[in-house]
């Protein structure tokens, strides 16, 4: 048994004066219209509950280093274990790779070829801005 759409009745359009083909792009153009302000609503209150609810970072840490560590891996994990960014180093005029943290305690590792150049610990303030220079430094005798 095939299910039959419903039908208008003949006249059912007399009373707006407008031909169906009218009114059916009238229907897309505002029903298109209607959606897009939705979708800009939603994307708005998105962007300012995230705002709301998320620390911007507002602490600098930039590394500077030299050629010889182009492509080398900089790790930065949070005090928790939880967050771990990474960020490799490329060629830029002053190899400074700069990193926007949340105030807090982290441990940074920097690793190139596979082998860890650089490790150390440190706390991050708020507001605040750190160099740290990881350019590898010749060895000397004692």
């Amino acid at each position: 048994m095939e299910a039959k759409l419903p039908q208008l009745p003949p006249d059912a359009l007399a009373e707006t004066g407008e031909s169906a083909p009218t009114l059916m792009m009238k229907l897309t153009v505002y029903g298109s219209l209607a959606l897009a302000v939705l979708l800009a609503l939603a994307l708005i209150i998105g962007t300012g509950v995230r705002w709301m609810t998320q620390p911007t970072p507002s602490s600098i840490v930039i590394f500077h280093s030299d050629a010889s560590l182009v492509d080398s891996t900089i790790s930065i994990l949070d005090s928790e274990g939880t967050n771990e960014r990474r960020v490799s180093i490329e060629k830029t005029a002053d190899f400074a790779t700069p990193i926007f943290l949340e105030p807090g305690t982290y441990t940074l590792t920097v690793r190139h070829a596979g082998n860890v150049i650089y490790h150390d610990y440190m706390y991050v303030a708020e507001g605040n801005r750190y160099d740290i220079d990881i350019t590898p430094r010749p060895a000397t005798r004692p």
